[in-house]
């Protein structure tokens, strides 16, 4: 009887562990860092009806869930330690720490890992050298959603950093976070949920587009479930045809162009430099392009090794010599370096075959790249005339699942909503690239998706720190209409919403890339920004911003805040000022540095009423500064 009893208890006690297993959501963890001083929410699922216990620091809080099988428990507010350890239910989670979370969002350079070709090759010793076990991160994974969902998804959970896992981090968040640590001495968590080309408008939520017709009439569309099953099968099965396509009807696939001894040669064009090709082709193209040129190898260079250093490609190559495929990759990002193989080579010429396989971004080679095969400390220029010839022209494909990434609400419901729980000490965005062709929208974009957030998280003071756009595009005579600086004023006008910051970085970008390799000094002004929109630290975190203009004769007087200790000049003579007598009409300006106030005269204007300051797209020679080396923004006064 006894031995009954103890087998039926021992029943109810497994039915019970079995019925109270619990569902967490991702960013609950192992390695996870929780937010310090505040209450700590913990919640997930389980059937409804369930009491889940949560046990931390020898306390024990209970909840029981709801009809939905929810359940959320709070946490006493927290000093900065650990690690420790969390048992919920029959779930022990380890390694935990209490620290600084920080959400990093945004486009591509808010994306843009240490692992990228050119961040990587800019930050050696900073990589080699990260051994930080308390900065962590948390990255979400690209999704798409235009009805809230429960979760987020990740494929590694919350990682330390390390020269091998840093390499995955967000390379601003990584600086800002590691500038945050060393002041701070304590934990630092980011979360990087960010995706390269997306808009403000993909960041919101539906209520924040009612004044947007276009984007919310989008939105009215695929909040139908039915009709984004609809649109991603379509694009499935043309993603399906094309690659069929592209597999079966290449004629240089057919016809064997990659081989040592191909013969067609016929209708083939040539060019004398790969990066004249433009000059020939209206790009851009898509489907695939075969280009060959020939390279003449001494004999006494047959037998080393070799390295054939293509740099990098728009798209996929498949990469041929004498017939032999030496490599392939598809990234528009990452560098080609193949090595050859002993026997490929031979003394002569020797055959280079390239086919390019474009379904989304258009065949072509970044005008930087230098072609040449290394033999140690000998190199041969890859400086022949190329040939090159259609094997297949297709329709470009839409890239990702069909669904735009410009799609209102995508990134919203499936990449921010659903981790509103996750109490954070703040907000680092970097966005505005895709707002460019319509920046009179942007400030009010901007200032709703801060509104929104801030709600979600119910903190309506969370400090919301973003980026200025960088330098880019223009070279030579500037345009009357720049776009890049109008969204740049609209950036700035948001920092009239309350608990705001924002860095300026017009200094630091590279006007012949959109993905400049110098993320540490935005990292670093983010930071600064911090500190004081977080941390309440009195330092000058913000370089000179426009405040107002005072007229005196042909003279204008501008006025700024954030002047630190005193303006200064980098350079002989303060450039990129220019002036107006009718506000439309703007002519290069002489400017000179007065007390805390920049002066602005032309000699042909004699009644100024408008001023502008790196009215540009890349406002190169823009050297005004505060005293505390942060540049002052772009402006115009009216």
């Amino acid at each position: 009887m006894k031995k009954n009893l103890l087998l039926i208890f021992g029943f109810l006690i497994l039915s019970f562990a079995l019925r109270a297993e619990v569902k967490l959501p991702s960013l609950v963890g192992n390695g996870m860092v929780l937010q310090r001083d505040e209450q700590i929410k913990i919640w997930g699922w389980a059937n409804a009806g369930e009491v889940v216990k949560v046990t931390f620091k020898n306390k024990t809080y209970t909840a029981k869930t709801d009809k939905d099988g929810k359940w959320l428990i709070k946490l006493d507010p927290q000093p900065a330690g650990g690690p420790f350890k969390i048992q919920i239910n029959n779930k022990e989670l380890s390694d935990i720490l209490i620290g600084d979370v920080w959400l990093c969002a945004g486009q591509s350079n808010m994306e843009a890992l240490l692992s990228r070709p050119n961040i990587k090759a800019k930050y050696t010793s900073e990589i080699a050298t990260a051994n930080y076990p308390m900065i962590r991160q948390f990255t979400v994974n690209r999704d798409m959603a235009f009805i809230p969902i429960a979760d987020v998804a990740s494929d590694k959970g919350w990682v330390s950093a390390n020269p091998q896992t840093v390499l995955s981090f967000t390379a601003v968040g990584y600086f800002f976070a590691k500038d945050l640590y060393k002041k701070y001495k304590v934990p630092i968590g980011i979360i990087n949920s960010s995706v390269g080309g997306t808009p403000a408008q993909s960041w919101v939520n539906s209520e924040s587009l009612k004044e947007f017709p276009e984007y919310d009439k989008v939105w009215l569309q695929l909040k139908d479930t039915n009709e984004v099953a609809r649109i991603i099968n379509v694009h499935q099965l043309k993603t399906a045809n094309w690659h069929k396509e592209i597999t079966e009807n290449d004629l240089g696939v057919n016809e064997k162009w990659f081989l040592e001894t191909d013969h067609h040669d016929v209708n083939w064009e040539e060019v004398k430099d790969i990066n004249q090709l433009g000059e020939k082709v209206n790009f851009p193209k898509y489907g695939s392009m075969w280009f060959k040129t020939e390279i003449n190898i001494p004999a006494n260079l047959v037998e080393k090794t070799a390295i054939l250093s293509l740099g990098s490609m728009l798209t996929q190559d498949e990469t041929y010599i004498n017939g032999n495929q030496v490599g392939t990759m598809n990234s528009s990002y990452t560098d080609r370096f193949y090595t050859i193989a002993p026997g490929v080579l031979k003394a002569g010429n020797n055959k280079l075959v390239i086919r390019l396989i474009s379904p989304t971004t258009g065949i072509g080679f970044n005008p930087k790249n230098n072609y040449q095969i290394k033999f140690g400390e000998d190199s041969i220029a890859l400086n022949q005339p190329w040939k090159y010839k259609f094997g297949i022209e297709l329709p470009q494909l839409p890239k990702g699942n069909g669904l735009s990434l410009h799609s209102p609400t995508a990134y919203y419901y499936a990449m921010i909503k659903p981790m509103a729980n996750y109490n954070i000490k703040g907000i680092a965005w970097y966005q505005g690239e895709s707002n460019v062709s319509k920046p009179e929208q942007h400030q009010h974009l901007l200032t709703s998706l801060i509104k929104t957030w801030r709600n979600d998280w119910q903190k309506p003071d969370l400090p919301f720190l973003f980026v200025q756009l960088a330098n880019y595009l223009a070279t030579g005579t500037e345009p009357e209409i720049s776009n890049w600086a109008l969204l740049r004023e609209a950036q700035m006008k948001t920092l009239k919403t309350p608990h705001t910051a924002m860095v300026v970085i017009h200094d630091v970008g590279e006007k012949n890339d959109i993905h400049p390799a110098n993320k540490q000094d935005v990292g670093k002004r983010l930071a600064l920004a911090a500190q004081k929109m977080a941390y309440h630290e009195d330092i000058v975190y913000s370089g000179p911003i426009y405040k107002s203009i005072k007229i005196s004769g042909n003279q204008v007087y501008v006025s700024f805040n954030h002047v630190g200790s005193g303006l200064k000049m980098v350079g002989k003579q303060l450039e990129q000022f220019s002036i107006s007598a009718d506000g439309k009409n703007f002519v290069k300006a002489d400017a000179k540095i007065v007390g805390n106030q920049v002066v602005v005269w032309a000699k042909d204007i004699t009644k100024p009423i408008a001023v502008r300051y790196a009215w540009a797209d890349a406002p190169e020679g823009a050297n005004l500064y505060n005293k505390e080396g942060l540049p002052a923004s772009s402006f115009k006064s009216n």
